[in-house]
């Protein structure tokens, strides 16, 4: 009766933490932009169904049992005969669960620019040899019988997985357009999904029947106390410093759960909302350090929210050990061996990462090129956008922009930087790079509209040669102008028709003139501003 408990317990809490998955999706997908949102989820459902077989196949053997460099238990002559006894195949697939978010928490510094045939082949062999050693290393080697707490993961899963993050984003370099999150609500919503996905984490870490009487109240007190820690340290942070961030705040409760994993079975709850209120201040100071001075670009926040509360959660628990100097319901820990403990995760993630993406950039090359960056990952990797309203060309029914029949050019378009023929293409390129659009319109010594250069055009010119290159050399002189007094939806059909996404806009008595430019942008927000008029 008690093996059925305990593996109904850890069948269920494993279930929980699969669902986190969805919860990544929406944490990063929220916080990138529209037309990078397809690739998230890509991101994720790849590294889900490549993690489940490179762990079935080797991953679980090196972590639970040293293979190859130790023998498998039982006989076993290969890694998955694990499957003939219950409780191993319980372990596999807890243990897998936890390989499958340490995976998901870099994706998120890898936003926007790495190229998804690099992403799977890092996330096969994150699952399949990098996460199993250090989890090897910490919960069934050298760290295990030296006394190093780490209950549910804060070095073992968020510590390292974060590290990994940043040594990416290094090795990525800066994306060319910063932008922020397109959806905070979907955000919100994924962190906290990740929040109560987090009872599943802790829960699920329990050891054995005989602890979960004892275990399980205070680790789902303690998780509670540190996410709460965390999202009251993000307001304080970012309250002084200016207005109460939505994009902090839900990620405080997660750093909070973060720092708590470690001794989350150990510590009074009243010292959990100190750790989570430490974890959630950090987050904005850390990430400005992160920018500014090693100059990582961590679009999604994975050092301050992962990385850093994942090793002062490790530090934490040893700090709690003058508290219980003669253990605490079998279990006892020691400052020194948690220091020790951090900082071999600090050596390991920063070693492992080196070499796994000098492998990954050697094989597929890390970074896609800048028109697909600039047009987004959605249609340059996948072919299929999030949002097909933003893109002319697909298919997409055109009887809801009909409610556009009513507003004119003039109401939505915008005023852009218009460039000369003389100008380089290096400096035409910083001015799309800086306003985030895809085609400017070129003017005359006269000021009149001469035509328009995109940046497929510049992008066709060698980046060593662009600024030699002049903006006649390129740029396209047979221009698809919108009038102001049309209708948006007149405009979106010619932009079907022509497989355009942007337009100079000109007035029918002045054709030459540009007031301003329309794109699938303004026309996208102009019909979500309808649509919400209507509701």
């Amino acid at each position: 009766m008690e093996t059925n408990v305990y593996w109904l317990w850890l069948l269920c809490m494993g279930s929980l933490i699969f669902l986190m998955q969805a919860g990544f999706f929406l944490l990063e997908g929220g916080q990138v932009r529209s037309r990078d949102v397809t690739n998230v989820m890509m991101k994720m459902t790849g590294h889900l169904g490549l993690g489940i077989i490179v762990f079935l196949l080797g991953g679980f053997a090196i972590k639970q049992y040293g293979w190859p460099l130790a023998p498998l238990p039982n006989g076993w002559k290969l890694p998955w005969q694990f499957i003939n006894d219950g409780g191993h195949s319980i372990a596999f697939y807890v243990s897998l669960m936890f390989a499958l978010v340490s995976c998901a928490i870099p994706s998120g510094s890898f936003s926007g620019r790495m190229k998804f045939s690099a992403y799977l082949l890092f996330a096969a062999l994150y699952v399949g040899v990098v996460y199993p050693m250090f989890a090897y290393i910490l919960w069934n080697g050298p760290l295990a019988r030296l006394g190093v707490q780490d209950y549910a993961g804060s070095l073992g899963v968020h510590a390292v997985g974060g590290l990994v993050g940043l040594v990416g984003a290094h090795y990525l370099g800066r994306r060319r357009v910063k932008s922020s999150g397109h959806d905070v609500p979907m955000m919100g919503f994924g962190a906290l999904l990740l929040m109560f996905c987090w009872f599943g984490f802790n829960l699920g870490s329990v050891p054995a029947y005989g602890h979960m009487s004892i275990d399980l109240p205070l680790v789902a007190i303690n998780t509670l106390a540190a996410i709460a820690g965390g999202i009251g340290g993000s307001l304080i942070a970012t309250w002084f410093t200016g207005k109460p961030d939505p994009i902090v705040t839900p990620n405080g409760g997660l750093a909070g759960a973060v720092a708590i994993c470690s001794g989350v079975h150990l510590v009074h709850p009243l010292y959990a909302i100190a750790v989570g209120i430490i974890a959630g201040i950090q987050i904005p100071f850390t990430a400005r350090f992160m920018e500014k001075r090693l100059k990582l670009d961590d679009p999604c926040g994975v050092g301050p929210v992962h990385a850093i509360p994942g090793l002062l959660g490790g530090l934490a628990a040893g700090l709690w050990a003058p508290m219980i100097p003669n253990g605490f319901h079998g279990y006892t820990v020691h400052l020194g061996v948690q220091v020790l403990g951090t900082a071999v995760a600090i050596a390991y993630g920063i070693l492992a990462s080196i070499v796994l993406f000098k492998v990954v950039d050697a094989i597929t090359g890390l970074r896609v090129t800048e028109h697909e960056e600039m047009s987004g990952l959605d249609m340059a990797e996948h072919g299929m956008a999030a949002y097909p309203e933003l893109f002319p060309g697909n298919p997409v029914s055109a009887t809801p922009l009909h409610v556009l029949s009513a507003v004119r050019v003039e109401d939505v378009m915008t005023e852009v930087p218009a460039v000369a023929p003389e100008d380089s293409l290096d400096a035409v390129q910083e001015i799309m790079f800086a306003r985030e659009v895809f085609a400017l319109p070129v003017l005359n010594e006269d000021s009149d509209l001469c035509g328009i250069i995109s940046m497929s055009d510049i992008t066709k010119i060698d980046r060593s040669e662009r600024n030699n290159v002049r903006v006649a050399a390129v740029y396209s002189r047979n221009v698809q102008s919108a009038y102001t007094d049309q209708t948006i939806h007149e405009v979106v059909e010619r932009m079907r028709e022509r497989y355009l996404a942007n337009f100079p806009v000109v007035s029918r008595g002045e054709v030459n003139r540009l007031p301003g430019m329309i794109s699938t942008t303004e026309i996208m927000l102009a019909y979500r501003h309808v649509a919400i008029d209507a509701a």
